[in-house]
């Protein structure tokens, strides 16, 4: 093995671990969507509680614009983390082949 192909394959086994130990960890969740407020409710009920219901409501527009805020940030965490991967696959994929790999 030349010291060329030797520094190859460190390099791509330190890329696979490091990734391997991203992928390990548990997935998070980083966008909780909030809970829509309920009108499911008698009539009755609506007219009573009616300003603690809108004060839910007003509740929930503010949180959810937060979340589609959260869903923005992490769509493009994503999007880089893929790029990131595609150039390391294309790097990967540049790497010549070894012997007893070719036909």
């Amino acid at each position: 093995m030349s010291h060329r192909q030797a520094v190859q394959l460190a390099a791509i086994t330190v890329v696979m671990f490091v990734n391997s130990a991203a992928f390990a960890q548990p997935e998070v969740i980083r966008c909780l969507p909030p809970d829509v407020p309920g009108t499911d409710l008698p009539e009755a009920v609506l007219t009573e509680y009616r300003a603690e219901i809108a004060a839910e409501f007003e509740t929930y527009f503010a949180a959810v614009s937060t979340h589609i805020a959260c869903l923005d940030t992490e769509r493009n965490r994503a999007l880089s983390e893929a790029r990131v991967a595609t150039e390391a696959y294309s790097a990967f994929l540049n790497i010549p082949p070894a012997q007893k790999d070719l036909p």
